[in-house]
């Protein structure tokens, strides 16, 4: 890019990275030597490396992978633990079938085993079986946590998968959520940030955009910390407290862990509780009105029914009386 606009970005990253929201050291890394130097072991926490990389040519790529490889892990996977697997990317292989590629984050998963996949656009999921695995292009039997590996799966269409889909063990017995409340830390914005805002939020593989519903503060802005409640708007997803996540929208960036979830209802619980109101309405109707009392007439039938009464009369009124019938008869 032009070096404007390079030293304008850094810049930019640099205020953020200062900023008493974050708090962070950055450090620019050019040179093997400065690297060297200056190690992130002594304040991981604190400090903040930025490499300066190039797709196109290459540049300060061995950089960044010699830095990489001294990292220790972060992630600590228990291999005991029940299955769960994050599927980043869907592939459907001619002679195979549908292929799901990503990380399996904790437990074993073994050929032919049965996992459950989603969750699909109803909070739902289903079960599925494990025909073939591959990983770095090559046939195995088994994955453990912390790997990545790509699936082959059993009689599943590749247009009901999506991007933020799990296959986990029956075991973890998974709930979908619509909305969840994460504690986030607003790293910018150019105004304020109220209720209803949208934006993309990143979860996992999970990226979706959300609604705020309800926030501790009535506005955010630059700096600002609250504890927000978000609400998905296509798909329920699954997720987990204390995992990170990424709000953002244009030049809008905010960053947080998830600390509360709220499990999907499904379809069928929400007719049940339609049911019950209604059930409920019928029973407050029957009290008001019980079917063995006489309901007291409207008052456009009580007209209804004085003026027939009238009429009644009135026609009685023009009929000849008996009497006068009696003489008729007598005279004939």
């Amino acid at each position: 890019c032009p070096p404007n606009v390079l030293q304008e970005t850094l810049k930019m990253l640099q205020r953020i990275l200062k900023s008493p929201g974050c708090r962070k050291i950055p450090v620019l890394y050019k040179t093997l030597m400065m690297l060297c130097a200056q190690p992130l072991i002594s304040h991981p926490e604190r400090m903040c490396p930025i490499f300066q990389v190039s797709n196109v040519s290459g540049e300060n790529l061995d950089l960044l992978k010699m830095f990489l490889n001294l990292l220790s892990t972060r992630l600590k996977s228990e291999t005991t633990a029940p299955a769960e697997f994050q599927i980043d990317d869907t592939f459907s292989v001619p002679g195979v079938g549908t292929v799901v590629s990503g990380t399996l984050l904790q437990g074993t998963i073994k050929l032919n085993d049965t996992l459950l996949l989603g969750p699909d656009a109803l909070g739902h999921f289903q079960q599925i079986t494990v025909k073939s695995i591959h990983r770095k292009r090559m046939p195995v039997r088994e994955v453990k946590g912390g790997q990545t590996a790509s699936f082959s799966l059993k009689k599943v269409k590749r247009s009901s998968i999506r991007k933020g889909m799990v296959m986990v063990s029956p075991k973890l017995e998974p709930k979908a959520c619509w909305e969840f409340e994460g504690e986030i830390l607003v790293l910018h914005h150019p105004t304020t940030i109220s209720v209803r805002y949208q934006a993309m939020v990143h979860v996992g593989s999970v990226r979706q955009t959300a609604t705020i519903m309800n926030m501790t503060k009535e506005h955010l802005r630059t700096g600002d910390k609250s504890i927000v409640r978000f609400r998905f708007i296509k798909n329920p997803e699954y997720l987990k407290t204390d995992m990170r996540m990424v709000f953002r929208e244009g030049r809008t960036k905010a960053i947080g862990n998830i600390t509360k979830l709220y499990p999907h209802v499904s379809a069928v619980a929400q007719n049940t509780r339609q049911q019950r109101a209604a059930k409920k309405a019928q029973e407050a109707n029957h009290q008001v009105h019980p079917q063995n009392e006489p309901q007291k007439p409207s008052k456009k039938r009580r007209t209804r029914n004085s003026s027939k009464n009238l009429d009644m009369e009135e026609s009685k009124e023009n009929l000849p009386s008996t009497s006068s019938m009696q003489e008729v008869t007598v005279q004939s």
